[in-house]
């Protein structure tokens, strides 16, 4: 089995720690978006049963991702391809989205989304690298 150099270590344990803050925030959302639905269906809000519908499939998909992300960041420690793999379309997902947050919300936003999609466009080149590449091919 081939060496993990310390970029895959590192980016693994990004992915670990990002999925367990993603999966406690998602389970808030999901959790609010559940607490939504009950009191809009008593009360019969309309406005609170939209944004409970939407906060409850928000949570739902953070979940999933944030499930994805730890699942990738177990296989990058163990050198799988697939998780490397499941980490280029992770982070391919995650400069989409930055990318259409920037463009849509002012210059103030766009400023702060530059910085904020170095350390992702970053780890892309990283595990784009030939040498990283090898290092999963098995």
């Amino acid at each position: 089995m081939a060496e993990r150099p310390a970029g895959i270590t590192l980016i693994a344990v990004i992915f670990i720690g990002l999925g367990i803050l993603s999966l406690l925030w998602s389970g808030l959302v999901f959790g609010v978006g559940g607490l939504s639905a009950l009191f809009a269906s008593l009360f019969n809000a309309e406005n609170i049963a939209s944004f409970s519908t939407t906060s409850t499939w928000a949570g739902f998909l953070g979940i999933l991702s944030a499930a994805l992300q730890i699942v990738a960041g177990f296989g990058l420690l163990g050198l799988k391809k697939w998780a490397w793999i499941l980490a280029l379309v992770s982070i391919a997902v995650t400069i989409v989205e930055g990318l259409v947050g920037m463009f849509s919300n002012g210059l103030f936003v766009l400023l702060c989304g530059v910085f904020g999609l170095m350390i992702p466009i970053a780890m892309l080149i990283y595990l784009l690298r030939r040498e990283t590449r090898a290092v999963f091919s098995n």
